[in-house]
């Protein structure tokens, strides 16, 4: 078996006028990455607060906060709401149940629905949650102007609704594409 020479380095092509270097993907400055970096050093330190005080995994978590924004909710409507496969959501609300934070009305004319709500003890955990999660919120947000906030605001949703019609073309849609008259600039 002979190792390969070039393992871990790009293909011939880098650097040619067909595929310039400057066109490889840099994952450093690639916007949904440096979002996910900053939203995964988030949901690590709420979730070493919530996991060892409420035994709650992160499907769990956001399971929790979707319910507590939407009383009686559905299976179905907090997969859409939290962007969770079906299993997962099953899973967090088992939790959830199980742990005495939830409880789950089953429909009365469709036994396969089911309305999700928090209890009381669901209620405090979620406040005590959402007081941590506030505070790291304040401290992001005190890093910025106002108006910087507003603009990120903007900005923000925005790309929620980019990021949307990218998700409903799909990966063969966005290489069919041109990218909003502009070169890409990653």
């Amino acid at each position: 078996m002979q190792a390969n020479s070039n393992q871990g380095s790009r293909p011939a092509k880098a650097g040619t006028a067909e595929t310039g270097a400057d066109e490889w993907l840099q994952l450093e400055t690639w916007l949904p990455y440096r979002l996910f970096r900053i939203s995964s050093r988030v949901a690590d330190v709420l979730g070493a607060f919530y996991g060892p005080k409420y035994g709650l995994s992160r499907a769990a978590w956001r399971t929790m906060a979707i319910v507590a924004n939407r009383p009686g909710i559905s299976v179905k409507e907090i997969c859409q709401a939290g962007g969770l496969d079906q299993f997962a959501v099953s899973r967090a609300i088992r939790q959830l149940v199980e742990l005495g934070f939830a409880q789950r009305q089953t429909g009365k004319s469709d036994r396969r629905y089911a309305a999700i709500e928090l209890s009381e003890t669901g209620w405090s955990a979620y406040g005590e949650i959402s007081q941590l999660s506030r505070r790291i919120h304040a401290e992001l947000t005190g890093s910025i102007t106002d108006e910087e906030l507003a603009v990120l605001d903007v900005l923000l949703a925005k790309l929620d609704n980019a990021s949307a019609g990218v998700l409903a073309r799909g990966w063969h849609g966005v290489m069919d594409s041109k990218v909003g008259g502009r070169s890409d600039r990653s």
